[in-house]
């Protein structure tokens, strides 16, 4: 178990905030400081990411009530889906949609959320069974995603997959779908990366460390060592970048950073320091232990007050997380996708044992 100084107590975990985000249909996309903005609708998005919280806090603690937030989100995932399996990502405060078709990323992130709650023992078959037939509708369209970051999601979700032994409705096995998702990441990685620049693009922007998380994935089903040497080189490149004066410094919104250019340091989204911790603990596994988990807990800290302004973007009272950190300070809107990675955060750091929290 690691420690740092800037914190002794455990963080509380607490789901208010989140249900306070969540009415009758689904989850508020955005919120003026701590009320919810009803006026931006909800997304696919945030709802797949919010079930992903209910099915993590309840495998650790199995609060019932949680199972209500649960079912909750799986009936807005009913309705968001298509006929034709592919769902729809941007809905009105009518519930009526507002894109013909949700984004490559809405797919994989439907595709993880699901799959997690299919393969969860601890859920009851009321809420498993449906997840389980909106794979299968969503199954013909997996093979035709193309963009990195939604691969990288279906490679998470078939990671939740590995308990039933197969993807419900895809004939090929799990090891075969990650042999073929692993070669369209390593492509992006191939063409892109040089001595000076391991990456999957000219730009370093949002998600980065799902990037080389995916292909550490693909790694741990086929064994295959071009994955693994890609994850590392892009692992470190990566960490090279945003590990500074002994803390987590992620990639800053405003410019990015472009390849022969400068990195932004502003602003910092909460999504960088989720991803970067999951990847380091996926890294951890595969070489240099220590070194990659004590980047997890760098990344858990960052939401906790050890960043570069020095404060906490976790409020532990209600349990909501700023949007963000901008040059003055606190982005002290909390809106769905920060609440929901810091939960996130707080959940992985705790099952893999690298900081205990107390949920409420």
């Amino acid at each position: 178990m690691f420690s740092l100084k800037t914190r002794k107590r455990t963080p509380v975990l607490r789901l208010d905030y989140l249900a306070a985000l969540t009415d009758h249909f689904g989850l508020y996309q955005h919120a003026v400081f701590g009320v919810p903005d009803p006026r931006h609708g909800y997304t696919t998005d945030d709802v797949a990411r919010a079930l992903l919280v209910t099915i993590r806090h309840f495998e650790l603690f199995g609060k019932p009530r949680v199972l209500q937030l649960a079912r909750r989100y799986l009936s807005f995932l009913q309705w968001a889906q298509r006929p034709d399996g592919l769902f729809h990502n941007l809905f009105a405060i009518d519930c009526k949609p507002l894109d013909e078709v949700g984004s490559e990323d809405c797919q994989g992130r439907a595709f993880w959320a699901l799959s997690a709650l299919f393969a969860s023992s601890c859920f009851p078959r009321e809420l498993r069974e449906p997840a389980r037939r909106m794979l299968e509708k969503l199954a013909p369209h997996l093979l035709s995603l193309h963009h990195p970051r939604p691969i990288g999601f279906l490679l998470e979700g078939l990671r939740e997959l590995v308990p039933e032994g197969a993807v419900p409705g895809v004939e090929l096995s799990i090891t075969e779908c990650a042999s073929i998702f692993g070669e369209k990441i390593l492509r992006h990685y191939r063409e892109h990366s040089d001595p000076l620049w391991r990456w999957f693009d000219e730009v370093l922007t949002w998600g980065n460390a799902l990037l080389p998380l995916a292909l550490f994935t693909a790694y741990e089903f086929t064994e295959d060592r071009g994955f693994l040497k890609a994850a590392r080189e892009s692992f470190e490149f990566l960490s090279s970048q945003v590990f500074m004066d002994g803390m987590f410094v992620p990639i800053g919104n405003r410019g990015w950073y472009r390849k022969g250019g400068k990195r932004a340091l502003f602003d910092q989204q909460p999504i960088e320091a989720f991803w970067m911790l999951v990847a380091s603990l996926r890294a951890s596994k595969f070489y240099d232990p220590e070194r990659n988990r004590r980047r997890a807990l760098l990344s858990l800290e960052w939401f906790l007050g050890r960043n570069v302004h020095h404060l906490s973007l976790y409020d532990e009272a209600t349990g909501s997380c700023a949007d963000g950190l901008t040059p003055s300070g606190l982005n002290e809107n909390r809106g769905a996708e920060s609440t929901i990675v810091c939960l996130l955060s707080l959940l992985f750091a705790h099952k893999a044992g690298l900081s205990r929290v107390k949920a409420l």
